[in-house]
């Protein structure tokens, strides 16, 4: 028997027992929630329960979600009573964040804040982005000019698809029209800036959504910014606000690596947010990992069990079915692993492709949480 799988059956505590995470975090400034998926409902839960632990237990006041910085103005408003569409709020997110487990949290949060006078804050990882109403806006704007507005109508009609489903989930799909949205934005933008008195506004909304294309995955973005700006934001956040920062996202952005390669950019290593937050705040940045073995996710899509080599196998050949892997001590077997990301793209007959490397499981978290099976995750009725 594997070192390996004795090491995980010795050291396994309940996958619910979050008071190891609690502790490491009361000396802590961020901590980083990692997931290996966003498609589970299991994790989502289990992460929800986790950040609630910190709030109340660790005096983490600061949430960084993973989304833009009007999304999250919107959220932060709520949690501060100046506004009470939660539904709305949560819809107009980044689609993996309109779950179930999420209007939680935010509700949760409200209430902690009602009654506390130190309250918790929410801020997005990335800058504003534009939203479904902006290509309104703009359609508006040009509305002297019909030809002008046509012109626009034609491609922001596509392209705006993309706020549903992503422009790189319709190609993995087959259902992309066929040229980069970007492409489109871009002749959107130039028809903007030609109209006679254009609006200023207006060109800088056309600007947000040549943006939001032009940096969206299927434009294979420099994931190495991509990093340095989440890094930066959560730097930013915790110097605003002077307090602790729990960040959540996928564990390709706030696992602890140097060179981490993902599916959707081969070939294209990158120094991840959590490397770069570990450099800034050293044994004060918290890595934690949630990881699972098999299940069935969005449209019954089945997730097999991992294969020979990934960190997940390990897990599942350990026998251990819900459980909390305490790391920092540094005793875990080291050795190089892989850690399967199933994203929008996630294809079983390819599981392969859809692997990170992990040269180190202790460099790159603190605590690794598994279960066994998912299932998949509950969104917010529209």
């Amino acid at each position: 028997m594997s070192t390996a799988h004795d090491w995980i059956r010795d050291h396994a505590r309940p996958w619910d027992d979050l008071q190891p995470v609690v502790a490491a975090a009361k000396t802590a400034t961020v901590v980083a929630i990692g997931e290996n998926t966003r498609e589970s409902a299991e994790i989502d839960r289990h992460r929800v329960a986790v950040v609630k632990a910190l709030v109340e237990e660790a005096g983490y006041r600061v949430i960084v979600f993973p989304d833009s910085a009007n999304v999250a103005e919107r959220m932060d408003d709520y949690v501060h009573g100046r506004r009470d569409d939660l539904h709305d709020v949560v819809r107009t997110a980044w689609r993996p964040n309109r779950t179930e487990a999420n209007a939680d949290l935010l509700a949760w949060v409200r209430a902690f804040n009602e009654r506390h006078a130190e309250t918790v804050r929410v801020v997005g990882n990335g800058p504003r982005a534009a939203e479904p109403a902006d290509y309104d806006r703009v359609l508006e704007s040009a509305a002297q000019d019909p030809d002008a507005v046509a012109a626009l109508r034609e491609r922001y009609d596509v392209i705006r698809t993309a706020h549903e489903v992503n422009e790189h989930i319709q190609i993995h799909h087959g259902t992309h029209p066929g040229r980069p949205f970007a492409e489109l934005a871009q002749e959107a933008l130039d028809i903007v800036r030609a109209l006679p008195e254009p609006d200023p506004e207006a060109v800088g909304l056309a600007e947000d959504i040549h943006g939001f294309h032009a940096n969206a995955i299927a434009a294979r973005p420099d994931f190495a910014a991509v990093g340095r700006g989440i890094a930066d934001r959560i730097v930013a956040a915790h110097e605003a606000a002077g307090r602790k920062v729990v960040y959540f996202d996928g564990f390709a952005l706030t696992g602890v690596l140097s060179g981490a390669e993902v599916a959707v950019s081969p070939g294209k290593r990158f120094a991840t947010a959590g490397w770069l937050l570990r450099e800034r705040f050293g044994d004060a940045y918290v890595s934690v990992l949630l990881a699972f073995g098999h299940g069935t996710i969005r449209g019954g899509l089945v997730i097999p069990e991992a294969a020979e080599g990934h960190l997940e196998r390990d897990l599942l050949d350990s026998g251990v079915d819900a459980a909390l892997l305490p790391l920092e001590d540094g005793s875990w077997p080291n050795g190089a692993r892989k850690l399967r990301i199933v994203a929008g793209v996630y294809d079983p007959a390819e599981d392969g492709r859809h692997a990170l490397d992990l040269p180190s499981l202790r460099d790159a978290a603190d605590f690794l949480g598994f279960t066994r099976a998912i299932t998949e995750t509950r969104m917010l009725e529209s």
